[in-house]
């Protein structure tokens, strides 16, 4: 993954201030901007200078999928935890494990599953699908969300 931000212009020196300013320090981020100005660029610049490179890096576009694969995509789930479960699947979260989640478009996901992003952010832990035990999230989460949809009122709650 090559995520070289390329230009002089005052913005983009700035870009690269806040980027060296966040990287090491494992907090979540949320970047916001138009439609086709490097949200992801951003976010991918920000893993390969953090302490987490080298480490997993996964990508869930949020706006890709309904809800209800979007969080057995997020969380993993058990086996049998609904039909078709035939087996445990790990979830985004624990593959991301050590490394930075990026959860693209983040702005479209629904409400209830921004509830549950949430409870993970504040606790520090999930639980996949059907399982009553708790799992430590140990990724790092970077999100884009789109400019114009935030100024509509969209988004996180």
């Amino acid at each position: 993954m090559d995520a070289t931000i390329i230009g002089v212009s005052k913005n983009i020196q700035r870009i690269r201030e806040l980027i060296n300013q966040v990287a090491d320090t494992g907090l979540n981020t949320v970047v916001y901007g138009e439609t086709g100005v490097g949200k992801e660029l951003v976010v991918q610049n920000l893993y390969q200078k953090s302490n987490r490179t080298g480490k997993p890096f996964v990508k869930v576009n949020c706006a890709a999928l309904p809800d209800t694969l979007l969080e057995s995509e997020m969380f993993g789930y058990e086996q049998g935890a609904f039909t078709g479960a035939e087996r445990r699947k790990r979830g985004k979260f624990e593959q991301a494990n050590g490394g930075l989640l990026f959860l693209d478009e983040i702005g479209d996901m629904s409400l209830p599953l921004q509830s549950k992003l949430l409870h993970v952010l504040q606790g520090g832990d999930f639980s996949p699908l059907g399982s009553e035990k708790s799992v430590k999230m140990g990724a790092c989460l970077g999100c884009c969300r789109n400019q114009s949809r935030a100024r509509n009122g969209y988004g996180i709650r």
